[in-house]
């Protein structure tokens, strides 16, 4: 097996590509109809890698990921166990963060995008987590800020990190030994503290920083979260996704992270995600209490729940 989970059959398209099945241990020609997925086949001395695929929501970073992407791929080349991917969430940015992204796809295949409606940070990860895992069989998630507060030379030590044991969540750190938050002042540093604090008490999590957006995990701890009582708005989302993840098995491992300022723009953190938060805070406190282990949705009830939350919301995303 090139990878756990995963089966590359025979050549049955007869049209150059090999047929791969998703959670199957075997392919026939009537799997290709019903979700398996399409690889090119392989020529001599090549190997099968699994993909890393890292979600990069964004609005209004057209200036941020010209700098960031470059970045992102520069360190592929020390990440010899995964093929690295980037799948950019562009909420319709107004300022053509999309038509930079669309430019830099002609010279680079594991560059990937997804437009929609802006429905907040939240929404964009579950968007973007759904389709790396269904459309690219992504084997591990990676989840990083696009203004360059996130240092993408880690990204090859979070992967190595992550692939060395089972169920891991790999999380960058501003709170433990070798981080450091240099440009910011004592108010932001009590505030972020504070934050990861409430999140400990409430969800009962041994995390240091548990507010981080920098974060590595295998995407097979996803099919085994509940998406449906995520908050979608605010950044709230990386404290309830933490808490599902771990409720679900995951193991956290924390490397130290250096917290930048932004490269360009401004923060786009609301009062109203500071009220979401508190809300996200008293749902981590009733699943803990009225939830002892974990019950997770199959995949095709993951999926209509997905479906009827878009519905809901009005969402049109779409895949470029």
């Amino acid at each position: 097996m090139p990878h756990p989970g995963w089966y590359i059959g025979k050549d049955y398209s007869g049209s150059g590509w090999w047929v791969v099945a998703d959670k199957c241990w075997w392919v026939g020609p009537e799997r290709q109809s019903s979700g398996c997925k399409l690889r090119p086949v392989l020529s001599a001395g090549q190997s099968a890698r699994p993909i890393a695929c890292l979600v990069l929501p964004t609005y209004n970073e057209a200036e941020n990921v010209r700098v960031v992407l470059p970045q992102i791929f520069a360190g592929a080349q020390r990440i010899p166990s995964h093929e690295l991917h980037v799948l950019v969430v562009d909420d319709n940015s107004p300022d053509g963060t999309a038509d930079v992204v669309r430019e830099a796809m002609r010279a680079n295949s594991h560059l990937h995008l997804i437009t929609g409606e802006k429905r907040g940070l939240g929404d964009a990860y579950k968007r973007g987590m759904a389709h790396v895992v269904e459309h690219l069989g992504a084997a591990v998630v990676l989840e990083m800020d696009a203004d360059g507060q996130h240092s993408p030379a880690l990204l090859p030590d979070f992967i190595r990190s992550c692939a060395a044991g089972e169920r891991r969540l790999v999380i960058g750190s501003r709170f433990i030994e070798g981080a450091a938050m240099p440009d910011f002042g004592l108010g932001r540093r009590i505030l972020s503290h504070a934050g990861s604090a409430l999140v400990r008490l409430c969800g009962g999590l041994q995390v240091s920083d548990c507010t981080s957006g920098y974060r590595c995990f295998v995407a097979e701890l996803l099919r085994r979260c509940d998406f449906r009582w995520l908050p979608t708005r605010g950044y709230s989302f990386q404290t309830a996704i933490l808490f599902e993840l771990v409720r679900n098995g995951a193991k956290v491992v924390e490397l130290p992270l250096v917290f930048a300022p932004r490269l360009s723009g401004e923060s786009k953190l609301k009062l109203r995600d500071c009220l979401e938060f508190l809300s996200t805070l008293a749902g981590l406190v009733v699943r803990r209490l009225t939830r002892r282990s974990a019950e997770p949705l199959e995949p095709e009830q993951a999926k209509a729940a997905t479906a009827s939350q878009n519905t809901r919301h009005g969402h049109r995303g779409q895949a470029l």
